[in-house]
């Protein structure tokens, strides 16, 4: 135990006696994990982001729509028939498993009240029952009834942010704005949801589907989408079958014809997502590893300079008793030490540049256990494959020949 002590020791030594010759050999292991740090950090931290926006969109929600979300044959989607809203109806009066259903078209405008104006802001079309599907139960206020919506009113619930570039500081309820040229009657404000995909989800107008159909553009081409919520989150690959099943009866389908619509879920892009994230861990690992590989070349070349330099020492240390396995243990060590510093100090720049990217966007840096695994052990297997072979040669030195070595 004492002479593997000694070894160490003659290790970090040797390390400390040529510091500039150390330093640039675990610069480049300092590059490789650093890389590998920053890449797996932020990865995982857009990961973390990406699930946790798609979240506010309801787990137990179901989205008929003209195309598909994820890996669709837009050419031959396109050439389907619009979605309507007789088809919702369809929905609503006939599904066991849906609890709300809302049709859904989206449109831009601009609001105006006095002499304040806002433009850009997404105009949602929908029925009663979105206030449910989406968590839109206003802060202040109330969402419109069935009635309102039957009658196409000129009813707008509007968001918080909408709320405060109109209004300021006054109260918006039963106030006249402007939609796009036309009289609204707010009769709610929404509280503050924040963004989703950098997109403010503040920034809206919510009015009944038959007035945004009546007033503003929409594609027509593409339909409406249809939300629907399940009644037991636990069963919604029923639901897509019986969603599906009263959408081929709605559209008048064949047995023998393929569906000429899609029934989507928040499952297909967490899929979609984990497809991608995979192909980004196989390249950090390329990327890590070439870069691992300039390193370990550079260890490697400088430990066989050392055991050339340190060819007396070796001779003289076997002729008084070291074994060619304690020579080999430290020079190994050595290389093995280097790689760890850095390592450490890779992983440590890692975590800093991800924290920085951090602080700049809105994608979050996880510094996770993994990571530093990733770090340490990545440098600790470099350190022991490229030391190796210039350790060994060290150890197979003739104490003889080494000490007549000049």
């Amino acid at each position: 135990m004492r002479h593997i002590y000694e070894a160490i020791l003659i290790s970090l030594s040797s390390i400390k006696d040529n510091k500039l010759r150390s330093f640039l050999t675990l610069l480049g292991i300092m590059i490789g994990v650093t890389t590998i740090i920053f890449i797996h950090s932020v990865m995982k931290g857009t990961e973390k982001y990406i699930v946790g926006q798609l979240a506010t969109l309801g787990s137990n929600s179901v989205y008929i729509s003209k195309f598909t979300w994820m890996e669709n044959n837009w050419r031959e989607e396109r050439k389907r028939d619009p979605i309507t809203i007789e088809m919702a109806d369809f929905i609503r009066d006939n599904s066991e498993m849906a609890e709300y259903v809302t049709p859904l078209i989206n449109s831009m405008g601009n609001a105006k009240y006095g002499s304040n104006e806002v433009n850009g802001i997404n105009i949602i079309g929908c029925n009663e029952e979105y206030e449910y599907t989406s968590d839109a139960t206003p802060d202040n206020g109330r969402f419109f009834n069935y009635s309102e919506v039957q009658r196409n009113l000129n009813v707008a619930v509007i968001g918080s942010e909408v709320s405060s570039l109109l209004f300021e500081d006054a109260d918006p309820l039963g106030k006249q704005v402007k939609i796009n040229g036309r009289q609204y009657l707010v009769i709610g404000v929404l509280p503050k949801k924040g963004e989703i995909f950098g997109n403010s989800l503040d920034n809206q107008i919510i009015i009944p589907i038959g007035s945004l159909k009546k007033y503003f553009f929409w594609n027509r081409k593409h339909g409406i989408d249809i939300q629907v919520t399940a009644k037991d989150p636990m069963k919604i690959n029923q639901t897509k079958a019986e969603l599906t099943s009263l959408m081929r009866v709605a559209r008048g389908l064949k047995p023998d014809e393929e569906n000429d619509f899609s029934v989507n879920e928040i499952k297909q892009i967490l899929d979609f997502l984990k497809k991608v994230t995979a192909s980004l861990r196989i390249m950090i690992i390329a990327i890590g590893a070439l870069s691992l590989l300039v390193g370990g070349i550079g260890i490697m070349n400088v430990m066989l300079v050392s055991v050339t330099q340190r060819t007396r020492e070796i001779g003289t240390r076997k002729a008084i008793g070291a074994t060619s396995r304690l020579i080999m243990f430290q020079f190994t060590t050595e290389s093995v030490i280097l790689c760890m510093v850095g390592g450490i100090l890779g992983t440590t720049a890692g975590f800093a540049a991800a924290k920085i990217i951090g602080s700049f966007t809105p994608l979050p840096s996880t510094v996770s256990f993994s990571s530093i695994m990733i770090g340490v052990g990545f440098s600790a297997l470099v350190g022991i494959v490229f030391g190796y072979f210039p350790a060994k040669k060290a150890a197979k030195l003739n104490p003889i020949d080494a000490l007549r070595y000049e």
